[in-house]
């Protein structure tokens, strides 16, 4: 699959790498001069086989990821911020297929690399209705080495552009992205698209359906989609709880990567 009209929207992040295209915190906060805040992610990853192309070549040789991410977020205008995000893999591993049938089992932790941003809001009030634009530059900082073949950070020097729009009414919110990453050799480019439509329950409560368009540079595609669950404890306190399926997933064809997946991912964040 090469589709080139495609390629002019885009980001993916890869299968191994989960820089979200969402901005600390939550995507949301704080939206005041002189605000910050920092938030701890949860996440786990299940793929389910290894795949080359659309076909399966190990039914049941999986890949779960288990991390941590520390992201934190400084906004000097409510125009302008600076944001971090740092993964810290608490247990990766994965199934390898050997010769004789068997497999073995490969393993990987530690800091992932750190990725630096610079969201640039436009916000607009309508009659019955709000929302921004954004531009966002970001750079992606390796941290050490690949000590071995199965390493879930790149480690390479990346550097990424995302455009976003977001709107909300009383009832309903809309938020659309495209991003687009290039890494030093030898890291495909990377894109992806995604789609968020939410629900207003209550004035601290959000129900979200989200969709995420992937692909890279080795033919790889990926669509997932899930539910998200926000909800605004305090103006200080925001959590969120999201469940991603792939419903598309078509690894590239020149090596095997681990596909049909499962995502899930909770976080707290605090703003000041």
């Amino acid at each position: 699959m090469r589709p080139n009209i495609l390629r002019l929207f885009a980001l993916l992040v890869s299968i191994h790498s989960t820089s979200f295209a969402d901005q600390p915190i939550m995507n949301m906060m704080p939206r005041w001069d002189g605000g910050y805040g920092i938030q701890v992610l949860a996440e786990n990853i299940h793929h389910s086989d290894l795949k080359k192309g659309k076909d399966v070549i190990a039914s049941g040789h999986s890949e779960t990821i288990q991390q941590l991410h520390l992201q934190g977020v400084y906004t000097w205008d409510r125009s302008v911020r600076l944001t971090f995000k740092l993964p810290y893999v608490t247990d990766a591993r994965r199934e390898v297929p050997v010769v004789g049938g068997t497999k073995t089992i490969e393993h990987d932790s530690g800091w992932g690399d750190l990725t630096l941003a610079l969201p640039l809001k436009k916000y607009f009030n309508l009659n019955q209705r709000t929302g921004n634009w954004s531009l966002t530059p970001q750079l992606r900082v390796p941290l050490g080495n690949k000590a071995n073949d199965y390493s879930i950070a790149k480690r390479v020097w990346g550097g990424g552009l995302s455009l976003g729009y977001e709107t909300e009414t009383y009832d309903f919110y809309f938020a659309t992205s495209l991003t687009a990453w290039t890494f030093e050799s030898p890291e495909a480019a990377e894109w992806s698209a995604s789609f968020d439509l939410g629900w207003n329950v209550r004035n601290d409560l959000q129900l979200l359906w989200e969709s995420d368009f992937k692909w890279d540079d080795e033919d790889a595609f990926t669509l997932s989609a899930g539910p998200a669950f926000y909800w605004r404890y305090s103006d200080r306190v925001h959590t969120r709880l999201e469940w991603k399926h792939d419903f598309v997933s078509h690894m590239g064809s020149d090596r095997a990567q681990y596909g049909n997946g499962d995502r899930i991912n909770l976080g707290i964040g605090l703003v000041y």
